[in-house]
């Protein structure tokens, strides 16, 4: 998945791409900690609402004390806790504290099922300052059927909700399919309605498990929805932009700031941490390059970029229909799972390919 943020507000997220920038490594980690879930997205990359036989696990906390305090010292900036579902973690609240008082800017990513105003203003006291919730569609019906659970648009709304009036940031997330792409902006104008200060927009990628079983209600033109989201967004009062997509914005000229516009994770600024220490690509690409885990002396920043480039050397190669593009360097020769996958930069949704029609609206 790419993904490409919409702030309405500014917000503490800048923090670690401005150290990025800075500083040219990984600057914020995404940590799973626990693969538990109480709902089965039929786009989910993780697997994690299926199989296993109900068997789950959680991160150690140990472990997790020690693998922060390796990030830290490492030059990591920020830690988003995500899972699985980690308000299930039975040391979520621990883990935010530490977090926290290590200096790291502390976010998660949550379906908001457990989101209570209660839990929400105690997670903000304790150091969260983010959380990022799905809301897949304006009709409650259809987002609890890619959900996976009767019920849960309520209560992701109300996370959303609860969060913005602990104080926290709230950000909407769509995960964009074939199923609500016809509705995304209107689930942005449901969000801002609420007060929701940032909008996220992911492609859906042909990830592992579930997700590759339904790659097929992936969408038919990501890029142009990227498009019209921006012309919306702009009229809603936008502030600024992240984006992790390569072929957003391209050369087109924003009129707002905008962070990145390049694969963060070829980059080397982010890096997502499963419940085992298994450190992957990119959270979609569930393949490990390294065990974070695993006790060594090296600076945990020049490991993740050493693994980083014997990963790049030998699973990241353009494709000969990429000879001569002027943005190669952007990206890299293509998403490496949708590579993978076999969608070639020919054939795929967000290719520069595709401009001429986007320079149209």
């Amino acid at each position: 998945m790419c993904v490409v943020t919409f702030d309405f507000e500014k917000n503490d997220a800048v923090e670690k791409a401005a150290n990025f920038m800075k500083n040219r490594r990984l600057s914020w980690a995404i940590i799973e900690v626990t693969d538990a879930c109480n709902l089965n997205c039929i786009w989910c990359y993780a697997n994690s609402g299926f199989g296993s036989g109900g068997q789950r696990r959680h991160m150690p906390f140990e472990k997790l004390k020690r693998l922060l305090a390796r990030l830290s010292a490492g030059g990591v900036r920020q830690i988003t806790f995500s899972g699985g579902e980690p308000t299930m973690y039975p040391h979520i609240k621990d883990a935010v504290k530490e977090a926290k008082d290590m200096g790291f800017v502390v976010h998660m990513n949550t379906n908001g099922l457990l989101m209570t105003p209660e839990l929400a203003g105690e997670l903000k006291r304790l150091g969260l300052s983010q959380i990022q919730t799905n809301i897949d569609s304006i009709s409650p019906e259809k987002h609890d059927r890619i959900r996976g659970l009767a019920g849960s648009f309520q209560k992701s709304l109300m996370a959303l909700k609860n969060a913005k009036d602990a104080g926290m940031t709230a950000v909407c997330q769509t995960v964009l399919t074939s199923m609500n792409e016809g509705e995304i902006m209107d689930i942005f104008r449901l969000a801002r309605g609420i007060g929701v200060q940032r909008c996220r927009l992911w492609d859906m990628t042909p990830s592992e498990g579930i997700a590759k079983n339904n790659a097929g209600i992936a969408p038919s033109n990501y890029a142009l929805s990227l498009e019209r989201l921006y012309e919306l967004s702009l009229d809603m009062g936008l502030q600024a932009i992240e984006s992790g997509e390569p072929m957003f914005p391209l050369d087109r000229k924003i009129s707002v700031p905008v962070t990145g516009g390049f694969c963060v994770s070829l980059f080397g600024a982010s890096t997502t941490i499963s419940v085992d220490g298994e450190a992957y690509f990119c959270a979609t690409y569930r393949k490990p390059m390294y065990n974070a885990f695993e006790e060594t002396m090296e600076d945990a920043g020049e490991l993740h970029k050493r693994k980083l480039e014997e990963f790049i050397s030998r699973s990241v190669k353009p494709q000969d229909s990429c000879a001569g593009c002027q943005f190669i360097k952007k990206c890299g020769g293509g998403c490496v799972v949708k590579r993978e996958a076999g969608i070639t930069n020919s054939n795929i949704r967000h290719c520069h390919l595709e401009k001429p029609m986007l320079s149209t609206l």
